[in-house]
């Protein structure tokens, strides 16, 4: 909290990226890529290999039984993210699994 910052002003141009240390095409997203974000918040780019490692890992043998949830992220969730991170290793689960009844959960 002791480092000076400079403001830009204006809006998000080659100006504010020049200041911001922002070089297009350099950093960790590289073009358009899909990414799995694991229930404890780590990321990966997502293949087909990394998504068979990631069945084996869990030992998934019924691929009949994943399901697929699509949710909406705001800012009610957002800060329900923040939260259950301090506080949990399964915050996705935790957020948006919770509302609804898990098999084997009260």
């Amino acid at each position: 909290m002791t480092t000076a910052l400079r403001f830009v002003s204006g809006s998000w141009g080659q100006t504010a990226q020049a200041a911001a240390g922002v070089v297009c095409g350099k950093g960790f997203v590289q073009g358009i890529v899909t990414y799995t974000v694991m229930d404890d918040l780590s990321v990966n780019p997502m293949s087909s290999i990394s998504s068979i490692a990631l069945l084996n890992a869990f030992a998934v043998k019924d691929l009949g039984a994943l399901q697929e949830k699509t949710v909406q992220l705001g800012y009610k969730e957002g800060l329900a993210i923040l939260r259950a991170s301090l506080q949990s290793k399964t915050v996705l689960t935790d957020v948006f699994l919770a509302k609804t009844q898990l098999p084997g959960r009260a």
